[in-house]
């Protein structure tokens, strides 16, 4: 009965250790961390003009709110215009479970499909999302 217990509590533990390790491999940046699992339905990004906005997903479009609402208040929109991890301008929209991004909101350019937008947060850092976990 005892090495039961003990082999199963062994087993829970590597299962533990395993997935923390997945975890950490499928979001590292590089630099630091990318992902914060308390907030991943949600993104806290800066658009190009300087602005914070909060958004999610919500029926295949960005809904987006503003920090400070004055002369923006909350609605919903097909894209985002975003900061990358590189300091370029990007526009994204939803495609399923990706985004397509055209650099510098050029559509009519090279569109590419990724599945997570990079981009920085409102304190600079380096952050990752997907359509799954920005999904409400």
């Amino acid at each position: 009965m005892v090495k039961a217990l003990l082999s199963l509590s062994g087993a829970m533990l590597v299962t533990i250790v395993a997935a923390r390790l997945a975890f950490i491999a499928t979001t590292e940046t590089g630099s630091e961390p990318a992902n914060e699992p308390w907030a991943q339905s949600k993104m806290e990004f800066v658009a190009w003009n300087g602005q914070r906005w909060v958004g999610w997903i919500r029926d295949g479009a960005f809904e987006l709110r503003p920090q400070e609402e004055g002369r923006w208040r909350r609605h919903s929109n097909p894209s985002i215009a975003f900061i990358n991890w590189d300091g370029e301008f990007w526009q994204a929209k939803v495609d399923d479970d990706e985004f397509l991004l055209a650099h510098r909101g050029y559509w009519s350019g090279p569109i590419e499909r990724a599945p997570a937008i990079r981009y920085r947060d409102w304190t600079g850092k380096n952050q990752l999302r997907t359509v799954v976990q920005l999904r409400r």
